[in-house]
């Protein structure tokens, strides 16, 4: 992206923790989160740790991105040829402590990883941002901070006619999603499991 936008905070290294204990609260109270990690401390610990490779892949090979400096909500993006990270972008950008954490907390949330890791490769074969993760900090949802972290970033990404990617696990979010110019390309459900997924494409261009 040839510049950041004004209206956001971009995160830096140091706000690496800050910025996942955020995405942390947000998905703790999702029902993807909620399915894999039924106690309720081990799935913030799990969320948080899962938010926090994506901030750090996020700000080695991508952008993250606050409200503002009171973060009330964080996005981390990956620009073309870059999604969906593997392995060696985790080693290269992920402290091995929270490697290893991972490894212990994930347990069946790793299969479900690769399982929307088969379907994205599989659907959006070419160059394209991806929107790896949005959330905003329960005591700020509901007051706006959504638009206010995607609408600036796909401003940029419409000057580069490309088209940006996501999935979400939340029925409710497919109509936000359409708010800014996503669409459905595929409703899915892991074999065994019940969890449902919604990936959604913006064509390049403004909605």
């Amino acid at each position: 992206m040839d510049a950041s936008p004004q209206e956001l905070l971009r995160l830096s290294l140091d706000e690496r923790d800050t910025g996942a204990a955020v995405l942390g609260r947000a998905f703790a109270g999702y029902d993807l989160f909620k399915y894999w990690f039924p106690d309720e401390r081990e799935r913030l610990a799990a969320s948080t740790t899962i938010s926090l490779i994506s901030v750090s892949v996020c700000l080695k090979y991508g952008e993250v991105y606050a409200t503002s400096e009171k973060f009330e909500g964080v996005a981390t993006w990956l620009p073309p040829g870059q999604s969906p990270f593997g392995a060696r972008q985790v080693v290269r950008s992920v402290p091995p402590a929270v490697i290893d954490r991972f490894k212990r907390q994930a347990g069946g949330f790793r299969a479900y990883a690769g399982h929307i890791d088969s379907l994205h490769r599989r659907l959006v074969p070419y160059p394209h941002w991806y929107l790896d993760m949005i959330g905003v900090d329960p005591q700020y949802q509901g007051q706006g901070f959504c638009s206010r972290l995607v609408r600036p970033v796909l401003e940029h990404i419409d000057r580069e006619r490309m088209p940006c990617y996501l999935e979400t696990n939340a029925r409710k979010n497919v109509a936000i999603y359409r708010r800014f110019g996503f669409e459905v390309i595929l409703e899915d459900e892991m074999p065994g499991t019940g969890i449902r997924t919604w990936a959604m494409l913006r064509k390049g261009g403004p909605a």
